[in-house]
């Protein structure tokens, strides 16, 4: 198997585990009920209004991020278009860019840290890597500009 199929194969599956954390998480805020978490950190994050965008929990704004690179790798799997690949890595570039934000967020505005937030963050950075990864390889393999 191409390496490229592999990473985007790989890329489609953790796009989905970050759809059902984020699902998980959104619901929380919705519902507003408490999830499972290791640490009150969950809670402390969930009930501040600083985990908020624009009146939008933030989770859901991660469930769409997630959604859209499923999609996007989906896509991919049957086409070779180069303009897929480089819409998942704006994508991921843009999931590092938010979660490194709502990180910080969590450090010092609402000193609290939600261990499906940790967890997410992690995915996001596995995927831009992924996607960074498989760029090269299709760049170098097919001398795309």
């Amino acid at each position: 198997m191409k390496q490229t199929v592999l990473l985007n194969r790989i890329i489609f599956v953790l796009s989905l585990v970050g759809i059902l954390i984020a699902v998980y998480v959104t619901q929380s805020f919705l519902r507003k009920v408490g999830i499972i978490c290791v640490t009150s950190g969950c809670e402390l994050v969930r009930k501040s209004p600083s985990s908020y965008l624009l009146g939008v929990p933030v989770p859901s704004v991660g469930l769409l991020g997630y959604a859209v690179i499923a999609m996007l790798a989906f896509a991919r799997s049957t086409s070779k278009n180069i303009n897929l690949l480089k819409g998942i890595l704006g994508m991921t570039i843009f999931g590092v860019c938010f979660t490194l934000w709502f990180t910080y967020t969590e450090l010092f505005v609402i000193r609290g840290i939600c261990m499906w937030c940790a967890i997410s963050t992690v995915n996001m950075f596995v995927l831009f890597f992924l996607a960074v990864k498989s760029y090269s390889l299709e760049k170098k393999g097919n001398n795309y500009v």
